[in-house]
C-alpha cells in the first residue's frame, strides 16, 4: 500500500509541476486563461484545474494547450521532475522506419514512424488498447479497421477498440503513435 501511496504521491508532485510550468508560460506570453482555453480548446475551468495542479491531464489536451502556448512538449518536460528529454529524430534513417520511445516498464507505449511518400506502416493492437496518432509532419491516411481518415500535420486521432490501424504516406510523414497498455 505504501508503495501505491508513493506513486500516487509522484503523480501528484508531476500534475503540480506541469501546470505551474504550463501557467508560467501563459503569464510570458501575457495571454488570459479564457485564449488559452479557447485556443485548446478546452473549458477555462479545466484549464485552471490542470494548472493548479489539481487534475491529470491526458496527453491529447496536453498536446493542444502547448500548441495554445507556442511551447513543445520537449521544451516542457525536460523541467518536470527532473528527468531529462531528449530529441530524437529518424530524418537520416533510410526509407520507411519506426522507433519505440517509450520504456517497457510504462503503462503508455510510444513510437515515432517515418513513412516516406507513399510507404505505409501497420499497426496491430489486439488488446484493442485507445490509440493517439499525431502527425508531426506531412500528411496520411489512417485506415482504423476499414474507416479511413486523412490527416495532416498537427491533427490528432484518438481511436478506441481498433484492432488494426494502417498508416499511408500521403506525402513524407512523421507520425507520432502512443496506445495504453491494459491488462497490466
Amino acid at each position: 500500500m505504501a508503495a501505491a501511496v508513493a506513486g500516487r504521491d509522484s503523480f501528484d508532485a508531476i500534475n503540480q509541476e506541469v501546470g505551474a510550468r504550463l501557467a508560467e508560460r501563459r503569464s510570458e506570453l501575457a495571454r488570459s486563461m479564457r485564449q488559452v482555453a479557447n485556443d485548446a480548446e478546452v473549458s477555462t475551468s479545466h484549464l485552471s484545474d490542470i494548472e493548479s495542479g489539481a487534475c491529470r491531464v491526458s496527453l491529447p489536451v496536453l498536446l493542444r494547450i502547448v500548441r495554445a502556448l507556442n511551447l513543445t512538449i520537449t521544451e516542457l518536460l525536460p523541467q518536470i521532475g527532473g528527468h531529462r528529454v531528449f530529441r530524437t529524430s529518424l530524418d537520416d534513417a533510410p526509407g520507411d522506419a519506426a522507433r519505440v520511445l517509450s520504456h517497457h516498464d510504462l503503462d503508455l507505449s510510444i513510437a515515432l514512424i517515418r513513412l516516406n511518400d507513399g510507404g505505409s506502416h501497420q499497426i496491430d493492437n489486439p488488446e484493442r488498447a485507445d490509440t493517439l496518432i499525431y502527425v508531426l509532419s506531412g500528411s496520411v491516411a489512417c485506415d482504423a479497421d476499414g474507416t479511413v481518415v486523412q490527416l495532416e500535420e498537427g491533427d490528432t486521432l484518438d481511436t478506441e477498440q481498433v484492432v488494426r490501424h494502417r498508416l499511408s504516406a500521403l506525402v513524407d510523414a512523421r507520425v507520432l503513435v502512443a496506445f495504453s497498455e491494459p491488462n497490466r
